[in-house]
């Protein structure tokens, strides 16, 4: 099992089933991708890398959302695997990525699998209802959450019962240009990510402080924390300054026409 005593492979199945259950119940979203990376890390004994891949797939699934009946890649489990595989191999995180990446994509026929089933628990649940047996209908259509929990905690379960052995096995079957072309894939992931996000925000009107922030952390040589502290500022700067040219008077707006 990686190397993994049993308290470990305990820890992070129950992380793994905890971030299943808040998104499919409370949904307080407390469990994000870099913070069940980071929890996995911690497990694994190393929480560095947890977060770097954490917040590399969290970039990458930003707008990634499946409304409606609409399946998507996992990139919770993805992290989760990764950050398995990336640690207790110790071929680090583009390696990692390899065998995390497809079980995120796999997800997606697990997904479609479970919303078929929740079709028929639906109805039955709907046909209590219709019955008057109301508590019996609600607690059935809480199965669905059970269904949603397995189908993370089963695939996690399975990667870890394979163990490290499997997993470099895969990786030596690999020629070496597939396992060279796969590391420089990985490194230009994060990238991938970044290019996401800037897609999502309004860069265009907001330039300036994108073009500060580069400046500062690339060559001040300003940390990843202080450049996003004076960005913190920055927004709470401008949001004060929009809210008071909001709220001014029409005529401070104009520039004070009842005066002349």
């Amino acid at each position: 099992m990686f190397g993994l005593n049993f308290v470990q492979v305990l820890l992070i199945l129950f992380i793994t089933a905890a971030q299943s259950f808040d998104l499919h119940g409370p949904q307080t979203m407390i469990f994000s991708t870099i913070l069940v990376s980071v929890l996995v890390g911690a497990v694994c004994g190393d929480t560095a890398t947890g977060l770097y891949i954490g917040a590399t797939l969290q970039l990458m699934g930003l707008g990634v959302v499946g409304l409606g009946g609409a399946s998507v890649p996992d990139f919770v489990l993805t992290a989760i695997v990764t950050t398995i595989v990336a640690i207790q191999t110790g071929q680090g995180y583009e390696i990692g990525m390899t065998i995390g990446l497809p079980v995120g994509m796999l997800s997606i026929y697990l997904d479609v699998f479970v919303k078929t089933v929740g079709v028929s628990i639906q109805q039955h649940s709907q046909k209590l209802v219709n019955e008057g047996k109301f508590d019996q209908g609600v607690n059935f259509i809480l199965t669905m959450t059970v269904l949603n929990v397995l189908r993370k905690v089963i695939p996690v379960f399975i990667i870890l019962i394979i163990g490290q052995a499997a997993s470099e096995a895969v990786v030596n079957l690999m020629p070496a240009w597939l396992y060279n072309g796969l590391q420089v894939a990985g490194k230009l992931l994060p990238a991938t990510g970044m290019a996401i996000l800037m897609n999502y925000m309004p860069i265009k009107r907001h330039w300036p402080y994108f073009l500060l922030g580069f400046v500062l952390f690339s060559y001040f040589g300003a940390t990843v924390f202080s450049t996003s502290l004076i960005g913190i500022a920055l927004a709470v700067l401008y949001y004060n300054q929009e809210m008071k040219a909001a709220t001014a008077p029409a005529s401070a707006v104009i520039g004070g026409m009842e005066d002349e």
